[in-house]
């Protein structure tokens, strides 16, 4: 077990649901991976998708997005916007080379506790399989962690911004809330953007 790679996994939980899941895992004493590093948020749907990139440029080897089951937000549909902001992160991280398999965004209820630590332990054997951030990909770790950071920086930018803005509303509009959906909006809407961004 010592020859296997220990990823380090960062996740940001939603309050309500994810978190609450996790830590009724462990007062159920429930064993999982020690691998994830938790940042808790009031809602997934207030996840910036500056902040995984920035939690991969700083040493993170995966990120894990958790919230409430589509339907059952808090917030009504902030899960929803959580997928917009997925799809964007996993759009820069495919023009950089990196494996889109490094952000997993999952749902767990929170008397899910059971469940999440399915979910945790098979993302990170999948991050463990992959390895250290650029290994498996081919590149420098150093070289892709700085561009991890200005890709960050880039996905505040105030173009990029608008067209997942114009993406969310147009998911809302349509009411399809699919992964691959959602990922072809963000394509559509922000291709412009990440063509000058992402150069």
């Amino acid at each position: 077990m010592s020859d296997v790679y220990q990823p380090k996994i960062l996740g940001f939980l939603c309050n309500w649901c994810c978190y609450t899941a996790a830590d009724s895992a462990g007062v159920g004493r429930y064993q999982y991976p020690p691998n994830l590093r938790v940042i808790r948020i009031m809602c997934s749907g207030r996840l910036d998708p500056s902040f995984p990139l920035e939690g991969l440029a700083g040493g993170a080897d995966a990120i894990f997005v958790g919230g409430c089951h589509p339907g059952e937000c808090h917030y009504q549909d902030g899960n929803y916007h959580a997928l917009v902001s997925g799809a964007l992160v996993h759009e820069a991280l495919a023009r950089l080379g990196v494996s889109r398999e490094r952000l997993l965004i999952e749902w767990a209820s929170a008397a899910e506790g059971p469940n999440f630590v399915k979910i945790i332990t098979r993302f990170t054997e999948q991050a463990a399989k992959l390895g250290p951030l650029g290994s498996s990909e081919g590149l420098d770790p150093l070289i892709l962690r700085g561009k991890l950071t200005l890709a960050a920086e880039a996905a505040r930018d105030r173009k990029l911004r608008t067209g997942l803005l114009n993406a969310s509303r147009e998911m809302m509009k349509t009411g399809d809330f699919g992964r691959e959906a959602i990922a072809g909006l963000v394509a559509e809407k922000c291709d412009k953007a990440l063509n000058e961004l992402f150069v």
